[in-house]
């Protein structure tokens, strides 16, 4: 690292020199211009164009073959990168069913619209304004959702009950949710100027993204759960009924005590998020024991299910101890940089 002196001249203005070597690699030339963009960490970013602020403008996706999945998943794949324009190509014409994909896709995309159609190309837009969003707050409500979402499909799974519908609903919100946050982090890392839109640090960032991700999987094990218990033909024994609802709810509490660790960047949280999740896990063990042993009675459907519902279970609370060590790395930060 080199250090420069700054310098007043005339008129009050301020100077700092540019090593030579670097700016002739970089191809700086005496008289060019330069873009200057401060952000609101402290620092200053010099570049010759003003790509910082483009480079995320457009995209242009080939998409020939693959039929509907392959629009479906070029649609996604630009979004979560985190262009604002995306435009979807291909050699002929797109199919009706690859049109009614492309609309589908997007209108399960936060803040995104068709702007044209034509025979070759469709062009879509991302409209919601950065600065609009706060990141801390969607992984406030994905919290809430996800945390739900786990009690809900419990309930079902113990029910026996079809409730796919209501699932999926909420699944899918916590998925759109964890999608924006993964946009919004995929354009930081190109991005100075999404950052400052944000009015998020970079760590910060990284964090809620890491928190997403989790929860995200936490969704996935939910559906999974009710989807288990619409595949047996009777509720499971109240004994067990009562043993999961227990360990779920446990586990529940858990993952939304490591979120709140993490939101709140409290070391004791930390400590007492990690210790619910290592209880919650220890109480899955404790039920699978008695499920193995057979103490708990019932037909080999019924203990598969069981069974497969405590692995989604024990899943869930790993994640709450992942997201645990994220609220303790954030914690130390806290205290140790940040502050």
């Amino acid at each position: 690292m080199e250090t420069r002196k700054l310098q007043e001249v005339g008129g009050g203005t301020f100077t700092v020199s540019i090593p030579k070597g670097w700016a002739t690699n970089h191809g700086f030339e005496v008289g060019m211009e330069l873009h200057l963009y401060t952000h609101r960490d402290g620092s200053i970013l010099i570049r010759s164009t003003d790509a910082d602020l483009s480079c995320l403008d457009d995209a242009t996706v080939d998409v020939d073959g693959g039929g509907t999945d392959a629009v479906k998943r070029a649609v996604r794949t630009a979004h979560a990168i985190g262009f604002e324009t995306i435009t979807l190509r291909r050699v002929g014409t797109f199919s009706d069913a690859e049109r009614k994909a492309a609309r589908s896709t997007v209108r399960d995309l936060i803040g995104t619209n068709i702007l044209s159609e034509s025979d070759a190309e469709i062009t879509i837009r991302h409209l919601l304004d950065t600065s609009s969003v706060s990141v801390r707050q969607s992984i406030v409500q994905l919290q809430y959702v996800v945390v739900s979402l786990l009690r809900d499909a419990t309930e079902a799974f113990v029910d026996a009950a079809n409730a796919r519908p209501s699932i999926r609903d909420r699944a899918d919100e916590a998925r759109r949710s964890a999608e924006m946050v993964s946009r919004h982090f995929s354009r930081s890392l190109v991005s100075h100027a999404e950052l400052d839109a944000l009015d998020v640090s970079r760590p910060d960032l990284f964090t809620y993204y890491a928190i997403a991700c989790h929860l995200e999987t936490v969704s996935d094990q939910a559906v999974r759960i009710a989807r288990t218990g619409e595949k047996v033909s009777e509720p499971p024994a109240d004994t067990a009924a009562t043993d999961v609802c227990s360990v779920a709810d446990d586990v529940a509490c858990a993952v939304d005590d490591a979120v709140t660790a993490v939101l709140e960047s409290d070391t004791e949280n930390v400590h007492q998020a990690r210790d619910r999740c290592d209880d919650a896990i220890d109480g899955i063990a404790t039920v699978e024991n008695r499920l193995y042993d057979g103490s708990m009675s019932g037909e080999i459907p019924a203990a598969v299910a069981l069974s497969t519902t405590l692995c989604h279970l024990r899943r869930t609370a790993e994640c709450g101890l992942s997201i645990a060590d994220v609220a303790a790395r954030s914690a130390i930060r806290a205290d140790n940089i940040d502050g």
